[in-house]
């Protein structure tokens, strides 16, 4: 291999913060995604008329944006609480093609500022052994090249089995 090959390569700046920051944020979605589950506020009802129910395979193309619906509505909600304990403080929707489906900001109690997150949701089957066990290389090859543009930028991923 060539040495202009990693020469070439661009290498983000983090902030001494980020560590700090990037776990306030994933830590503050994972509790908001605990809490729903164990308080049974996890339910997403699907009704349908067909006779068969749908077919497993790729189920996740359907299953995603009652996903992604699910879940922003669960931030927003949890948003409009002034000073609730986890610190989110505004929400908004991705636009089409973005490379997250929205963008969380919290007030994190250990750091002096705001921090936004790009949240990009994803479902998964329990029926289907190998679902969700490959990264998803498209979405984090868009995410890295934003990622070097603007190393502030915080990505979560969480994967909702259905």
């Amino acid at each position: 291999m060539s040495n202009k090959i990693f020469k070439d390569l661009k290498l983000p700046k983090e902030s001494p913060l980020y560590p700090k920051m990037s776990d306030g944020v994933c830590g503050a979605i994972r509790d908001i995604m605990q809490e729903a589950m164990s308080t049974g506020n996890n339910k997403i009802f699907i009704r349908t008329n067909l006779k068969y129910g749908l077919p497993l395979e790729n189920i996740n193309k359907i299953a995603g944006p009652f996903v992604e619906a699910w879940a922003f509505e669960k931030f927003e909600e949890i948003s409009d609480k002034v000073g609730n304990k986890y610190g989110l403080v505004n929400v908004e929707p991705g636009k089409r093609l973005d490379a997250y489906d929205m963008v969380l900001q919290f007030k994190l109690k250990s750091i002096d500022d705001y921090v936004s997150a790009n949240v990009d949701s994803k479902s998964t089957s329990e029926d289907i052994v190998t679902s969700g066990k490959s990264p998803n290389i498209t979405s984090f090859a868009r995410i890295r090249n934003e990622y070097l543009d603007e190393s502030k930028l915080y990505f979560s991923y969480p994967v909702v089995k259905a």
